[in-house]
């Protein structure tokens, strides 16, 4: 039996599936890049001030990894030790300071505390960490996120005069001891401060956010139930059958249709 196409009713019902599959298609695509986040790699785009890619107490973006310098001082607040790393295979303590970003130099009009990374030292050398914060006035290094990871324990001896225990490399446990607001990233200082070791280029790394990711299986499936509504109404709808056009316009003829 030939069947003709009911092109009035199929094509828009064509388009209707058609523009819903391509935004679920796109959705999907979104929470899929959402799902898997990529680790620290410096971009090599030259290095700009900090205000022109990142903002006080906002949610870091594409600006990790990229090169940056600020004006200000360091705080004399107690640096942050993170303990239990391990770089090249060597045991090690990271040391993070806080860095007061002028208010002229955050794009906000008030100053800001930015996290540097400014090196790491053996767990031997612990005790005889220089608290005393540099004086430097400009620090240059790239961005990088901090770690959501599951917190680590402190070791058993205490922290040195001048600085204190973290737990791991986050904004929201420095934000714990250091002045408001702070910078949702941190800065990887290009040198390391003296005494300490600086820390090799990071490789990239990659965590997967389930949630991101049963988003994005959702979106899909909603493209694919679209699809699949759109060419059953088609085929129960969208076609005539011969016969019954033959018949209509045999009823149309004169005499029905014969001679």
């Amino acid at each position: 039996m030939v069947r003709r196409i009911r092109w009035a009713r199929v094509v828009p019902v064509a388009a209707f599936a058609m523009a819903a599959i391509v935004v679920c298609g796109v959705l999907g695509w979104w929470q899929w890049g959402r799902a898997s986040e990529q680790g620290e790699v410096r971009q090599p785009d030259p290095a700009v001030a900090i205000a022109e890619v990142a903002a006080p107490a906002t949610t870091p973006g594409s600006e990790q990894g990229r090169a940056v310098w600020a004006d200000g001082q360091f705080a004399a607040d107690d640096a942050a030790l993170i303990p239990n790393r391990e770089i090249d295979g060597v045991p090690a303590v990271i040391v993070v300071r806080p860095f007061t970003v002028a208010a002229d130099a955050t794009g906000s009009g008030e100053p800001a505390t930015l996290p540097v990374v400014v090196g790491w030292l053996s767990p031997d050398e612990v005790a005889d960490f220089d608290s005393r914060a540099p004086a430097d006035r400009r620090v240059a290094g790239y961005l990088r996120s901090g770690e959501g990871a599951a917190p680590a324990p402190d070791p058993d001896e205490a922290a040195p005069e001048g600085a204190f225990w973290a737990d791991r490399l986050s904004p929201a446990i420095f934000a714990q001891a250091w002045e408001a607001p702070l910078y949702g990233t941190l800065l990887n200082a290009d040198a390391p401060e003296q005494g300490l070791r600086a820390l090799p280029a990071p490789e990239v790394e990659r965590s997967v956010d389930f949630r991101s990711l049963a988003y994005a299986l959702e979106w899909w499936l909603f493209g694919a139930f679209f699809a699949f509504i759109a060419a059953r109404w088609i085929r129960d709808n969208g076609f005539r059958a011969r016969e019954a056009l033959d018949s209509a316009s045999a009823a149309d003829e004169p005499h029905g249709g014969h001679t």
